[in-house]
């Protein structure tokens, strides 16, 4: 089962919806150029969007978001199956950079036709065990999984969850709160909802997640994760406020300690022009070499 368009064989795919958005796609794409060996890079665009002109050079792939009437970004995310150039494709979120190579995960992740993180870490590199943003998922016994980084190949199985995720998509209050009663959930759609909820109709929440697999993860710098004791009051989310970052040649430090694989930070004032600028530098270097 290959259509032509799939003869690619294996990228990273990357939402971004509005100037912001594309901007951290734009400094995303230039972490995995600076990074990976496996590098080609993929970005969907909504309907209106335009790439500056300066950007378009790290992406080896433009594709359009098709405007089906759904207010919410993270409701269109099940379009990745019809709009992704690769046979293997791995999905990540804007509000990322890579900071390691990670290319033997490809080698793990093809043994599965759709795989997701199950796990996240802290910026100390420890596995997070807290359930703060999660507790809607525990009391409806959904699998915890993480849209921010996940893989998929070309294949039935794959093709069947996303037919799924959009028709929870399109309706995603009547399932939300069939799964959710009684509980707190986003009433904005999200794609770890949406997914989880797909993963557990179909079946799926033991093929596609596992607890036991030490890959894929990626750093989570919200700040309920960190497990500090305390949080201040009205900046509780800003982890900008209590770590220092320091971005270079040798690599991504936050809070005194070196980052490791995808670094996802949320915070968009942690993405500097001089940042950019480091991952500019590093980029024009390794292609004229």
């Amino acid at each position: 089962m290959c259509l032509e368009k799939y003869c690619m064989s294996r990228g990273y795919f990357v939402f971004a919806q509005g100037k912001e958005y594309i901007r951290m796609a734009y400094a995303l794409a230039l972490s995995i150029k600076n990074t990976q060996k496996i590098n080609d890079v993929c970005i969907a665009l909504g309907p209106d969007d335009v790439i500056p002109q300066d950007y378009e050079n790290v992406f080896d792939h433009v594709v359009k978001i098709n405007n089906v009437g759904l207010k919410h970004p993270m409701a269109n995310e099940y379009q990745i199956w019809d709009l992704t150039p690769f046979k293997e494709t791995i999905h990540v979120e804007a509000d990322m950079v890579f900071t390691t190579n990670v290319d033997h995960w490809w080698y793990e992740l093809r043994k599965h036709n759709l795989f997701f993180t199950s796990h996240v870490k802290d910026y100390r590199g420890h596995k997070t065990t807290s359930n703060f943003y999660r507790r809607h998922f525990e009391k409806s016994n959904l699998p915890k999984l993480y849209n921010g980084l996940y893989y998929f190949k070309y294949c039935f199985e794959a093709n069947d969850f996303f037919k799924k995720a959009k028709e929870i998509s399109a309706r995603y209050k009547w399932y939300a709160e069939h799964f959710f009663a009684g509980t707190w959930y986003p009433e904005t759609p999200t794609t770890d909802e949406i997914f989880g909820m797909t993963a557990y109709m179909l079946d799926l929440d033991k093929e596609v997640f596992s607890d036991s697999y030490a890959i894929p993860y990626f750093t989570h710098m919200k700040v309920r994760l960190q497990d500090w004791k305390q949080i201040e009051a009205p900046d509780s989310e800003n982890w900008l406020r209590y770590l220092a970052v320091n971005y270079s040649r040798k690599g991504l430090m936050v809070g005194g300690f070196q980052q490791d694989g995808p670094f996802h930070y949320q915070n968009k004032l942690f993405l500097t022009e001089k940042m950019i600028d480091t991952m500019k530098e590093i980029y024009n270097e390794r292609r004229t070499t």
